[in-house]
């Protein structure tokens, strides 16, 4: 610095302000002058009492007066540091004026010099005067402000409501493989919660935040507002999802078994029921009906015991159609009365619309009476079977067995040729459900009975 700053008060030897004095020599240019250095160090701490006075006594205070305190506190030191013995007074008296200076931080730091200062004259760190910093105040908040505590609570509450949906979505999506859709679905929300939720603990997420809000053209001030709004929106999606993704998945693993199970991928129809069964909380009676089409696969490859378990809790479950399961069941298992009686039963609760179950019941009761050689009672059923026959399409299971079953009492009335059009009509359209069905008409006809498509049983 070559500008000479004027000092606050006339000394009259020596100029106490100036820290040119207070080099290495100090002591010995004090002894020229015949003054002691304990007399010096008083000066200094009355110096220094004076300058600080004159700093308390403006506010706000000049930069001169302000740099004049810390010079005469540098040039103080020096004269503490150059003493062999100190004095208990003067220690003390020094105490208590730093105590004053350090009353003054903010005063002091709030000079736009300070650091330009250090740069100058490069105190050493020591010196703690030179090194005052402002407390920078604390901003009155304004509008919206005033609530952002409120905002970032319900930032958290539907965070933790988005995660709580997600902890039941995701083993969902995951149970059978995820396409790149979902994956997306799944990704993203993540992202979008682990940014604001970064951005809520101040880390690396917030500028990323801010950064995006800016490109946006949204103030700095509204990133509560904004971490707010994507917090709930995610909270609605996953909300969303909870509530219609389970049903959407039902309902796909429930038609993707029964496309399999009409063209005979018994395995693959299986999967797919097993999956579906395993989603909570779907309609009783989707769940009911699924539970029929489990038990008709089991009984197509023959598995009697797991059909019909499948079946009565379907018919728990209020699925009148099952009874025609049932009553087919026991059919195979000689059980006869039990049969005609579980099939009588669901003709009477069938609806008149469900074309294919009354062609079913017909048909059954029509086999049921064949087997216990009530032939007219037989063809009775088996004629009314076959009129709603011819309104189901060809290929559907189950279609032209009640042909066969009426060409075969015919053939034990000995009426050949009704005989013969009724076993052309079954090699023809008959498609056998199950593999008691295709046995028994093996047993009655093995020639046409080898014709048959069975690939509803074995594929």
């Amino acid at each position: 610095m070559s500008e000479v700053i004027t000092p606050l008060h006339d000394e009259p030897k020596l100029d106490w302000k100036s820290p040119d004095l207070a080099d290495s020599n100090n002591n010995d240019q004090i002894r020229d002058l015949g003054i002691e250095p304990d007399i010096d160090l008083n000066n200094k701490l009355e110096s220094y009492a004076i300058a600080l006075a004159e700093l308390q006594a403006n506010s706000p205070a000049p930069h001169e007066v302000i740099l004049q305190v810390l010079l005469t506190r540098d040039s103080l030191q020096k004269a503490i540091d150059s003493q062999e013995e100190r004095s208990v007074e003067s220690l003390i008296k020094l105490s208590g004026l730093d105590n004053q200076l350090r009353s003054q931080d903010q005063a002091i730091a709030t000079g736009l010099h300070l650091s330009l200062w250090r740069n100058i004259l490069h105190p050493p760190a020591t010196n703690w005067w030179w090194f005052f910093e402002a407390i920078q105040p604390i901003p009155k908040q304004k509008g919206l402000d005033r609530f952002d505590w409120v905002f970032n609570l319900f930032t958290a509450l539907f965070l933790t409501g988005m995660v709580s949906f997600g902890s039941k979505i995701i083993p969902l999506i995951f149970s059978n493989g995820i396409s790149l859709f979902e994956s997306v679905g799944i990704v993203g929300p993540s992202g979008m919660i682990a940014v604001v939720l970064s951005s809520m603990q101040g880390g690396a997420g917030q500028k990323k935040l801010q950064d995006g809000m800016a490109k946006l053209g949204i103030p700095a001030q509204y990133q509560s507002e904004v971490t707010f709004l994507i917090s709930f929106l995610l909270f609605a999606a996953g909300y969303f999802a909870q509530e219609n993704l389970p049903q959407y998945y039902f309902k796909n693993y429930r038609i993707a078994g029964d496309k399999a199970y009409s063209k005979g991928q018994m395995r693959e129809a299986r999967d797919n029921y097993e999956q579906a069964l395993k989603i909570d909380g779907q309609d009783p009676v989707l769940v009911a009906k699924l539970h029929t089409s489990l038990g008709l696969l089991d009984e197509s490859v023959g598995n009697q015991s797991g059909a019909l378990k499948s079946y009565h809790l379907s018919l728990d479950m209020g699925d009148i159609k099952v009874l025609n399961n049932i009553g087919r069941l026991k059919i195979s298992e000689g059980k006869l009365d039990a049969a005609e009686t579980f099939l009588t039963m669901g003709l009477q609760r069938i609806e008149p619309t469900d074309i294919n179950t009354q062609y079913q019941l017909y048909r059954n009761l029509g086999w049921v009476n064949l087997e216990k050689k009530r032939y007219d009672k037989s063809l009775e059923y088996l004629e009314q079977a076959i009129e709603f026959d011819k309104q189901i399409a060809k290929g559907n299971f189950g279609k032209g067995i009640a042909n066969c079953f009426k060409a075969k009492i015919y053939e034990l009335q000995e009426k050949r040729d009704k005989a013969a059009n009724q076993w052309n009509l079954c090699a023809e359209f008959g498609k056998p459900e199950t593999f008691q069905e295709y046995e028994t008409i093996l047993k009655l006809n093995p020639e046409i009975g080898v014709k048959l498509d069975t690939t509803g049983i074995f594929n």
